[in-house]
């Protein structure tokens, strides 16, 4: 059976088959890691460069770069839903910047363009163009709590905080509305792509590399707080747009 046949006929499975590849990817570039010590922002780098050209392949098989909005900008009317996210993403800068080296800051923002690009790729080009057919309101739930999952990876090697780990993961789901939401009120892939990097870039700069260590409670509640603006955000883009990713109206 053909690959886009498949996602046709299983998208439910299609979607589960997209995010192992994504945790067997991860998975595996860890490992590497650990017999080569190469650093965990060229793990994160080398896991990311992997699954992006995993995803163009993917991508390129299913003759979907159209549909999953690689080919679609962002037009003027709809900068305004983008002013929010943005907004929140520079919230990270508001304890200080840690990196002012030049190198460092350029690194950190090919980093972070290459992660924004495989994980939307993945997660709002692939998954969530696989989902839509089961409703709109349903694909991105069911995407985002996809998107939320591997988050929990993190706690793997000691890297993040247990509770952060755990919050950081419910944020990440209100995170996957609002970027699936975008998606889909602009048909384009690439706002979603634009926004994750600066999420990822402004809390780099923040907290200086990739590790986290505790924090405080006040910081853990924050973070679910953000989780739940952008879940409301994103179901509100989806209820008030009177277009959806191919033209058509958005439907439940």
């Amino acid at each position: 059976m053909r690959l886009a046949s498949f996602t046709s006929l299983h998208p439910y499975r299609s979607s589960i088959g997209f995010l192992l590849i994504v945790v067997a990817v991860v998975v595996s570039v860890g490992m590497i890691n650990r017999l080569f010590l190469m650093g965990t922002l060229v793990q994160v780098a080398l896991g990311d460069l992997i699954l992006a050209a995993i995803g163009v392949v993917l991508l390129t098989r299913l003759d979907w770069w159209e549909k999953a909005g690689f080919t679609t900008g962002l037009r003027l009317v709809h900068v305004p839903i983008i002013v929010l996210p943005l907004a929140f993403a520079l919230l990270s800068l508001g304890t200080g910047i840690q990196v002012t080296a030049p190198t460092a800051i350029l690194a950190f923002a090919a980093l972070t363009l290459i992660v924004g690009f495989a994980e939307e790729t993945f997660f709002r080009g692939l998954i969530l163009t696989t989902l839509l057919p089961t409703g709109a309101v349903r694909a991105v739930v069911l995407s985002s709590v996809l998107f939320a999952a591997p988050h929990l990876l993190n706690i793997l090697g000691g890297l993040w905080d247990p509770a952060f780990t755990v919050v950081d993961s419910i944020a990440a789901f209100g995170l996957g509305v609002t970027f699936a939401a975008i998606r889909l009120r602009t048909g384009s892939i690439w706002p979603g792509i634009g926004i994750h990097a600066f999420f990822d870039f402004t809390s780099l700069l923040a907290l200086g590399g990739i590790t986290v260590t505790t924090q405080s409670p006040q910081s853990l509640v924050t973070s679910v707080c953000i989780g739940i603006v952008f879940v409301v955000y994103g179901l509100i883009l989806l209820r008030s747009g009177p277009k959806g990713a191919n033209g058509g109206a958005i439907t439940p």
